[in-house]
């Protein structure tokens, strides 16, 4: 298998260390605009070689091309090369827009290739834990989710936190609920470290409402001083905290909740408190697990596990939370 990495930047140099941990790589070209970028991973790495640039490399005879490139430019670049016949696997978020999504997905389609998103978090063994959780329904019903992701910088031009950020947290949320997607979206924010020539929202407070009670809220923010990747996942009957900064102890499951005021006590309300479960977790870097599974799908001639599809759902929800941004943070229904 020949593989194209599309960007030599912040996240390109992981998957291309990743990529030498699969025998079925033949050989990685490296391209990017900044020559000298690829050629430093050249110069790292075995079985690479600088590839000339996108989109007139996706000619010259690659597999499979991983976009690892700036949001804006994502469409365009995986059009390209999923037209030149390449299976094609693009960073979060998967494009700009919904259309550009639904786009790719045709196309994808069309070519019987596979597309998949890099939503990295998916498979993390912490959130397949955490998942699995909620679907053997040991925490009961899912009563509301809420997640903090904070710390000071990067920032960036091309795309606001919210966009660079949430994405994670809202494959969580897919994953702990099964698909479900949200209702409505509500979102507040503001910038407190404007960009000169860019101004985004630098912190955001995201609500979602999945209806029948169920709610989530993300909260993302690159001016911090602390960095804090912590998720409470209630039921009602079980609650469980994902600190994914706590690697040692990442999920705790607490038996912790009120009592049925009809059925168990005539007091309300009547809080109980029982015993703290830490599960083991076998620890596997989630970005190997990633591209394991866009290989078995190319293998299998099936959809990866975050296909086109996942992808679009994410940035349905992000489009419709820019909506109520600029609507001053009144709930607004997805698309």
């Amino acid at each position: 298998m020949r593989v194209l990495v599309v960007g030599a930047g912040y996240w390109g140099p992981n998957i291309v260390r990743n990529l030498l941990e699969f025998p079925e790589v033949e050989s990685i070209g490296i391209s990017d605009l900044d020559a000298s970028k690829a050629q430093k991973l050249v110069q790292r790495y075995p079985r690479t070689h600088v590839a000339e640039s996108a989109p007139a490399v996706f000619s010259d005879r690659y597999d499979v091309a991983f976009i690892v490139t700036p949001v804006h430019t994502h469409a365009d670049l995986a059009r390209a090369a999923l037209d030149a016949g390449l299976h094609v696997m693009v960073e979060k978020p998967l494009t700009r827009t919904s259309d550009e999504a639904k786009d790719l997905i045709a196309r994808a389609e069309q070519a019987d290739r596979r597309l998949m998103v890099g939503h990295v978090f998916h498979y993390k063994p912490e959130v397949r834990a955490l998942a699995e959780l909620a679907k053997s329904g040991e925490l009961g019903k899912i009563r509301y989710m809420d997640s903090v992701r904070v710390n000071l910088g990067l920032f960036r031009p091309d795309v606001n936190v919210m966009w660079d950020l949430a994405p994670h947290d809202l494959t969580i949320f897919e994953a702990v609920l099964g698909g479900r997607m949200p209702k409505r979206v509500a979102a507040v924010g503001a910038s407190h470290v404007p960009h000169p020539t860019s101004p985004q929202e630098t912190m955001v407070h995201l609500s979602l409402d999945y209806g029948d009670g169920l709610m989530g809220h993300v909260h993302v923010n690159w001016y911090s001083p602390l960095k804090q990747r912590l998720m409470v996942v209630a039921g009602d009957k079980k609650m469980a905290v994902y600190d994914d900064i706590n690697t040692a102890e990442p999920i705790k499951v607490y038996d912790r909740g009120t009592y049925d005021p009809e059925q168990d006590t005539p007091a309300y309300p009547s809080l109980r408190t029982g015993h703290t479960f830490i599960p083991n977790i076998r620890q596997e870097e989630p970005l190997k697990l990633q591209i394991r599974e866009f290989f078995n799908a190319i293998k299998e001639g099936r959809a990866p596990e975050t296909d086109g599809h996942s992808g679009l759902r994410v940035i349905r929800i992000l489009e419709t939370a820019m909506r109520s941004l600029k609507e001053d943070g009144r709930f607004v229904e997805v698309a």
